[in-house]
């Protein structure tokens, strides 16, 4: 009885060709992890903020980071725009990554000592012809002081002030409390990211007041601080709410006997956030004067009024 002729044993090469991808693609998830988990501590960021910021599970965000996640070239972005780099430099090999930067090492190792005072003028001025954000946008939970002291900045420098809410109210025709009454919030973020994208490509020097919620709204935040220099007005939570009272708005205590603990949540919960703003002004220790001062200089430095 004859047997079936035996297939040839694979070759180690073939072996290893087989297993390839599937190696590949595990060290491809795991240095993504890594990055993504260095970049976030580097910004300072819980996972939980983290998640919030890219619109992602924080359960899903875990395992991302762990290289367990095969994410989506949408999830990817999201990812990449929190961070603020591109998806390729996340997903790039390290001698890929790193090449660029090895590259100007290596020129820079490459200029006479007696060169280097030159070079570094050069690069200065490299920078420095850079096109610099000429608006300014202010950010922060209601009663930080947006208006007030936005509105005293811009005039002092001879600038536009726009309130992005009031912005979204004639857009829509109505009230914001007509507006979340009849069509939710998610039309307002909607009509949100529409109002900024407008600012954003209208080149004139401005200051801009954001609504307190735009950091809950990745893709919009991001495109505020891509196109402006944010500051966070900083303050305390008995400073937001005492303030909010002092302009006659009574609603954040009415029928909520636990409105100041949400109120503290909340501003735990968007500190994180808040606190990726290129600038931050604690009003709470300056006080009005000295922060409108400091903000005067923000304003003045970012658009050269």
């Amino acid at each position: 009885m004859s047997s079936s002729p035996r297939k040839p044993a694979a070759s180690r090469a073939e072996r290893d060709r087989r297993a390839r991808p599937e190696g590949d693609l595990d060290r491809l998830l795991k240095n993504l992890g890594e990055r993504i988990r260095s970049g976030r501590r580097a910004r300072h960021l819980t996972l939980d903020a983290f998640a919030k910021l890219v619109g992602l599970s924080r359960r899903f965000m875990t395992e991302l980071e762990l290289g367990r996640a095969n994410v989506s070239l949408q999830g990817l972005a999201k990812v990449a725009r929190a961070l603020d780099v591109t998806a390729a430099a996340l997903v790039a090999p390290e001698h890929v990554a790193a090449a660029g930067r090895d590259e100007l090492l290596r020129l820079v190792e490459m200029v006479p000592e007696r060169a280097l005072d030159d070079a570094r003028v050069a690069l200065e001025k490299l920078v420095a012809a850079l096109p610099p954000p000429r608006r300014v946008a202010l950010i922060g939970l209601r009663g930080a002081g947006k208006t007030t002291l936005g509105r005293a900045a811009a005039e002092h420098a001879g600038l536009r002030f726009v309130e992005l809410d009031q912005m979204i109210e004639e857009q829509a025709g109505m009230p914001l409390s007509d507006l979340f009454t009849l069509h939710g919030e998610t039309w307002y973020r909607q009509l949100e990211r529409e109002a900024l994208a407008k600012l954003a490509a209208d080149a004139r020097p401005l200051v801009v007041a954001a609504g307190g919620g735009i950091v809950m709204a990745a893709d919009t935040f991001e495109l505020l601080r891509r196109h402006f220099v944010t500051v966070w007005l900083k303050a305390t939570p008995e400073d937001h709410w005492n303030r909010v009272v002092e302009q006659g708005d009574r609603r954040p205590m009415q029928n909520q006997p636990a409105a100041m603990a949400r109120l503290r949540e909340i501003l735990s919960e968007r500190a994180p956030l808040y606190g990726l703003a290129h600038h931050t002004l604690d009003t709470s220790t300056l006080g009005e004067g000295r922060s409108l001062q400091q903000l005067e200089a923000l304003v003045a430095d970012a658009t050269g009024r």
